[in-house]
């Protein structure tokens, strides 16, 4: 918190009605508009902060010195942004289109090997399962379809998912896939 002398504080308010203009005139040569608002807002916080550690009769030059200070670095940091931006942006792009190809790589060979676990089951539990996961068919619709019982469905269902995890668990090394991720990628 700020124990600021109330009469430095009002010194201060004073010398920023009074001088802001001057100093945006000042400034301007070397900003733009929108930038010069910035500067001046952040140079008269930090010397309102600053004011116990500062002499009354050296306010304006410690204002219009930090000021001067924040538009100098701010044309650094511009300066570094227009020379690098170009490079940083090729990365980046770079980064992201081999991301890219690597998850359509990805997507592509798990499709195959869902593919391949499913064409592995059993006809009867390959085409239950490919009714409900993949075509969305309810229990009771495949029931009727297969003319099978809704109780044998869910049988077929229980088996084809559990040999398309074994499949899965086979094929893919590391062991944790997880089917219904690879069925909503599919």
């Amino acid at each position: 918190m700020i124990t600021a002398d109330p009469l430095k504080k009002l010194q201060f308010e004073t010398l920023i009605e009074r001088y802001r203009g001057q100093l945006l005139a000042a400034l301007s040569s070397m900003l733009d508009s929108s930038d010069l608002e910035e500067v001046v807002q952040e140079a008269s916080l930090k010397v309102y902060l600053n004011l116990e550690s500062i002499e009354v009769d050296a306010i304006k030059a410690y204002w219009y010195r930090t000021a001067r200070n924040l538009a100098i670095s701010r044309l650094r940091h511009q300066k570094v942004v227009r020379h690098f931006a170009p490079d940083i942006t090729e990365a980046l792009l770079e980064q992201q289109a081999q991301g890219d190809a690597d998850r359509v790589y990805y997507d592509a060979w798990s499709r195959n090997v869902l593919v391949d676990a499913i064409n592995r089951l059993p006809p009867v539990c390959r085409n239950v399962f490919i009714f409900r996961q993949i075509e969305g068919y309810s229990k009771k619709e495949i029931a009727e379809k297969m003319n099978i019982s809704i109780h044998t469905v869910d049988n077929h269902l229980t088996h084809g998912m559990k040999l398309c995890r074994r499949h899965l668990k086979e094929t893919l090394s590391f062991g944790n896939a997880s089917l219904e991720t690879l069925l909503k990628q599919a």
